[in-house]
C-alpha cells in the first residue's frame, strides 16, 4: 500500500516543465536572479580598466605592464569560454553558472594577497578563467525562458545591467580607487552572494522544456559541443563570429581601456571628475541598451551593426572636443549609447545554432579574445610610443571593420517561427 502510493512521486519530480507554463512573474524573477550575478561580473571584469592607473601607482608598473593585466585576464576568459560552457551544455547550466560566480568572486577577493606584478597577473588569469563562462551560461538560461520576439529586449536589459555594474564600479572608484584592493573585495563578495542565490532560485534546466521546444534536453550530448560548431553548415558562421568578437574586443580595449588614463593624464582631471565622466558614458550605455534591444526585435539582428558605425564617429568627436567636462560628458554619453548595439549578440548567437548548443554558441563572444589576446600589449606599446590618442583612434577604425563583418552574417529574427510552421 505504502509502496504503491509512493511510486508516482519520483516520476512527478522528474516531469519536465515547459517554459510557457511558468508564470510571467516567475520567469522575470528567475531572470533577475541571473542578472544579479551579471552586475558583479561587470564590476569585477572592468576593474582591469578602471583601476589601471591606481594599480600602476601602487605596484610601480609601466603602461605596458598594466596592459598585460588585460592579456592575462583575456587569456583566462578565452580558455574558460572554451571549456566551461561545454560542461554547462552537457550537464547543468544552472549549477555551472552558480559555481563560476562563486569562483570568480573568490578570485577577486584573492587580490588582497597581490603585492607584485607577477601576483597580479596570476590573479587576473584565474578570475578571467571563471568569468569566461559567464556570458554563455547566462544567455543559455534566459533565452530558453522567453519567446524570440522579446529576446532583443532581454539582451538590452542584460547590457543595461552590465553597464549598471560598471557604473557601480565607477561610483565606488570615485571614493576608494586609491584602495584598489578594497574595490576588488566589494565586487568579489557580491559575486559570491549572487552565485548562491542563482542556485536556489533558477530552476534545473535539465527538467525545463525551453520556450518553443518539444522536450527537455537529454542528459548527455553525443559529442562535444565545440566540434558541432565547426560542423558542415556552421563553420563559416562560427569563424565570422570569432573575427567579429575579436574586432569588438580590440576596439573596446583600444578606446575604453585607456579612457581613465586619458582623462587623468592628458586632460589632467581629478579622480572625482573622471568617475563622473565615466558614469555619463555608462548611463548612455544603459539607455542605449534598451533602445538597441527594441530595434533588434523590430528590424532584425543585423540592423544593430549601425551602432558600430556611429561608435567610430563618436571616437573622433570625443578626442577632438575642447577641454570641457560638459562636452566630454556629452560625447562620452553618445559613445556609450552606440557601443551597446552589441546587446543583441547573446540571443543572436544562440539563435544561429541548435538549442542544445546554446551555452557553447553564446560563448563564442569570448572566443574573439583570440584576436584581441595580444592586442592589449600592442595597444600599450602604441600608447607608450605614440600617445593615447593614436591607439584610441585605431579603436574607432576597428569598429568600422566590425560593422562590415556583422552585416555579412545571416538574419535570424523570425527563423524559429518559420521552422515551427
Amino acid at each position: 500500500m505504502n509502496a504503491s502510493v509512493a511510486n508516482p512521486k519520483p516520476a512527478a519530480a522528474t516531469q519536465p516543465i515547459r517554459a510557457e507554463d511558468l508564470s510571467r512573474a516567475r520567469r522575470w524573477f528567475i531572470f533577475a536572479a541571473i542578472m544579479g550575478v551579471y552586475v558583479f561580473y561587470a564590476f569585477c571584469w572592468n576593474t582591469e580598466n578602471f583601476l589601471r592607473p591606481y594599480m600602476a601607482e601602487s605596484l610601480h608598473l609601466s603602461k605596458e605592464q598594466v596592459a598585460a593585466f588585460y592579456t592575462l585576464q583575456a587569456l583566462g576568459a578565452l580558455i574558460g569560454a572554451l571549456i566551461i560552457p561545454q560542461f554547462a551544455d552537457r550537464y547543468s547550466r544552472r549549477s555551472t553558472f552558480a559555481l563560476i560566480a562563486i569562483a570568480f568572486g573568490a578570485a577577486s577577493v584573492g587580490s588582497l594577497a597581490v603585492n607584485s606584478f607577477s601576483g597580479a597577473l596570476v590573479q587576473r588569469f584565474i578570475m578571467g578563467f571563471f568569468m569566461g563562462g559567464v556570458f554563455g551560461c547566462a544567455v543559455s538560461l534566459y533565452v530558453g525562458l522567453f519567446s524570440q520576439t522579446v529576446r532583443g529586449l532581454l539582451g538590452g536589459m542584460v547590457q543595461l545591467v552590465y553597464n549598471g555594474g560598471d557604473a557601480t564600479l565607477s561610483w565606488f572608484g570615485r571614493h576608494y580607487a586609491d584602495q584598489w584592493q578594497l574595490v576588488m573585495v566589494i565586487g568579489g563578495i557580491g559575486a559570491i552572494v549572487t552565485g548562491f542565490m542563482v542556485y536556489f532560485i533558477v530552476p534545473n534546466d535539465r527538467a525545463l522544456v525551453p520556450w518553443g521546444g518539444e522536450s527537455a534536453r537529454p542528459g548527455h550530448a553525443k559529442k562535444l559541443a565545440l566540434f558541432e560548431l565547426f560542423a558542415a553548415g556552421y563553420w563559416q558562421i562560427t569563424l565570422r563570429l570569432v573575427v567579429l568578437c575579436g574586432l569588438n574586443f580590440f576596439a573596446f580595449q583600444a578606446f575604453n581601456g585607456w579612457i581613465t588614463t586619458y582623462l587623468k593624464e592628458d586632460q589632467q582631471l581629478s579622480a572625482d571628475l573622471v568617475g563622473k565622466l565615466l558614469t555619463a558614458l555608462h548611463v548612455g550605455s544603459m539607455i542605449g541598451a534598451i533602445a538597441w534591444g527594441l530595434l533588434a526585435d523590430r528590424f532584425g539582428r543585423r540592423f544593430n551593426a549601425l551602432g558600430f558605425l556611429l561608435a567610430a564617429l563618436c571616437v573622433v568627436i570625443y578626442l577632438n572636443v575642447p577641454q570641457n567636462p560638459l562636452m566630454l560628458g556629452v560625447a562620452g554619453f553618445a559613445y556609450g549609447f552606440c557601443l551597446v548595439s552589441t546587446c543583441i549578440w547573446g540571443p543572436y548567437f544562440a539563435e544561429l545554432y541548435p538549442e542544445h548548443l546554446r551555452a557553447t554558441a553564446a560563448s563564442i563572444f569570448n572566443w574573439g579574445r583570440i584576436v584581441s589576446l595580444f592586442g592589449a600589449l600592442l595597444a600599450g606599446a602604441i600608447a607608450q610610443r605614440y600617445g593615447l590618442q593614436t591607439i584610441m583612434y585605431i579603436g574607432g577604425i576597428t569598429f568600422l571593420l566590425g560593422a562590415v563583418v556583422w552585416w555579412s552574417l545571416p538574419e535570424t529574427l523570425g527563423a524559429e517561427t518559420r521552422r515551427a510552421q
